[in-house]
């Protein structure tokens, strides 16, 4: 694959830029913030011209994953043409997130509203009446019902796949129709995962080829840049979108989330300076719209996450710190699942990663308080990781136990409410500090068999699009473990396992530099 040097040339001759809240002429601008390039968008639809302009202003944003800032455009396009069916279809498109987190009961009710009024103006195009049937097989209730957010999302994440494919396989030609296809394929695939197996890229490696094959058309197009960078966003698939990574902010210098995509790719590769610089530029364009947009704190606290994670691999202990008073001193956060988790995962990182274990085993839980952590266990369950490891490593087995305790009831949560995947993540947190405190209490055998299966288990699964890395992973506990029992060669094997999955992770290469210096002056 090959992005041409002169794509912006054959950009003027052959597609629409789409800059800020502006097409032909001026739009909305959400957050009363300057104009900025969102890419190239030629999505054509029978409406007016003024609705034509909202609706590629609004499907540009949404490629970007900016569902908040799209919607005021389809909204607005709807209000303009009220025989603008795609605009309602717009409207629906932004009520789902389909990568990130099951829809909420306000957000369904809002797509189902916006499908059928979609249904109500009767398209006059088949294409067009094709996507709103894609959008309304997502917001048709599954039949039967079924008992839990997680798989009711799976099942219509299942279901919006299927119909895009038929949009894709009916307009071949339709560029967004494949880029919506991609994405529902790789929204799919996260979804789908094993606790006994390892991870299975196949359906990644077709939504990426898909994507690759309109890019020469296209090289501009803000979905093909966005999904390509999510299909490939393991190790093992990572170089295949280093090149798209590092262009993505010529089509879209200033989107808060645009700018922090390329970092999904960076830090499976370990390119740690490249990830910081990313994600600050990131994080100042979301603190720029905070102001007028509370939806981009989630987007703030996302890039301090990564940020966080990039300056303990370098070793900056002082940006870290730094970083960590920014995330402890938000005081509104969007309660979003996301945001949660970007907010207790750098926190517990802080004191981990560099093996402050008193400091961690003081952290405080559920800070800062503006969430409403209740809602969101996966987060929580952090707090108690970094204070139940840090109990152990300190000696305080008695709150190394308790910690551990608090961490098996939000296992127990998380199962009972279907969402497995981070029931079984947080399941390998909790058997790593039992696994610990087996090892202080003298139990050495026990906690290393409890260990590797804790490793086995955490490793089975890859990582979500909503973290740069497990906090502290397991692989590397075992690691120190087997070097506390001078087992030096199981040891590195368990090393660089950690580096196989995540590579230039700085404990695992000091631990590796310090084995094979032993092993060499033998």
């Amino acid at each position: 694959m090959r992005l041409y040097p002169s794509f912006f040339l054959k950009f003027l001759l052959g597609g629409i830029l789409i800059s800020g809240s502006s097409c032909a002429q001026e739009n909305v601008n959400h957050n009363n913030h300057s104009e900025h390039d969102l890419g190239a968008i030629d999505f054509s639809v029978s409406c007016t011209d003024q609705a034509q302009e909202q609706i590629h202003t609004g499907l540009a944003h949404l490629h970007h994953m900016m569902y908040e800032q799209a919607r005021p455009h389809f909204q607005i396009a709807a209000e303009t043409d009220s025989d603008c069916a795609m605009a309602h279809w717009g409207v629906a498109m932004t009520s789902f997130q389909p990568l990130w987190h099951p829809t909420s009961d306000e957000h369904m009710e809002r797509g189902k509203a916006a499908v059928e009024a979609a249904k109500e103006i009767n398209s006059p195009t088949n294409r067009e009446q094709s996507y709103i049937s894609a959008v309304e097989a997502f917001f048709t209730d599954p039949e039967p019902a079924l008992d839990s957010r997680p798989r009711d999302h799976e099942a219509r994440v299942k279901a919006w796949k299927e119909a895009q494919r038929e949009v894709h396989q009916s307009y071949p030609e339709d560029v967004d129709a494949a880029a919506f296809y991609a994405l529902a394929k790789v929204s799919y695939a996260t979804t789908q995962f094993s606790p006994e197996e390892e991870p299975d890229y196949t359906r990644q490696r077709e939504a990426g080829a898909l994507l690759e094959n309109y890019l020469d058309e296209h090289p501009q197009h803000p979905g093909l840049f966005h999904y390509l960078i999510h299909a490939y966003d393991s190790t093992e698939l990572a170089p295949k979108a280093e090149e798209v990574a590092r262009q993505y902010d010529q089509i879209a210098p200033e989107t808060v989330h645009a700018l922090h995509m390329p970092s999904h790719i960076f830090v499976r590769m370990g390119l740690w300076e490249e990830n910081i610089e990313w994600n600050e530029r990131s994080a100042e364009a979301a603190l720029q719209e905070m102001a007028d947009d509370p939806h981009a704190s989630a987007h703030y606290l996302h890039a301090l996450d990564y940020i966080m994670y990039g300056h303990l691999q370098l070793g900056n202990e002082e940006e870290a710190r730094q970083t960590l008073e920014q995330i402890q001193n938000v005081e509104e956060v969007y309660p979003a699942a996301f945001a949660a988790y970007n907010t207790a995962a750098p926190q517990a990182r802080y004191y981990l990663e560099q093996e402050k274990w008193e400091e961690a085993a003081e952290l405080e839980p559920r800070i800062p308080d503006a969430l409403p952590w209740d809602d969101f266990p996966a987060g929580e369950v952090l707090f108690y990781y970094a204070r139940g490891l840090g109990a152990a490593r300190s000696g305080n087995l008695e709150q190394a136990n308790s910690e551990h305790e608090q961490i098996k009831q939000l296992v127990n949560t998380l199962h009972e409410q279907g969402n497995d995947y981070w029931g079984y993540m947080s399941e390998a947190l909790a058997e790593a500090v039992k696994a610990w405190i087996l090892y202080e209490e003298g139990n050495t055998e026990d906690a290393l068999v409890l260990m590797s299966n804790a490793a086995d288990l955490e490793d089975s699964m890859d990582k979500h699009p909503t973290t740069p890395g497990e906090v502290l992973p397991v692989r590397e506990l075992y690691g120190a473990l087997l070097l506390r029992e001078n087992r030096q060669e199981e040891a590195m094997a368990a090393f660089e396992a950690a580096l196989e999955r995540t590579p230039n992770r700085r404990n695992s290469l000091i631990a590796l530099e310090q084995l094979n210096n032993e092993l060499s002056s033998r």
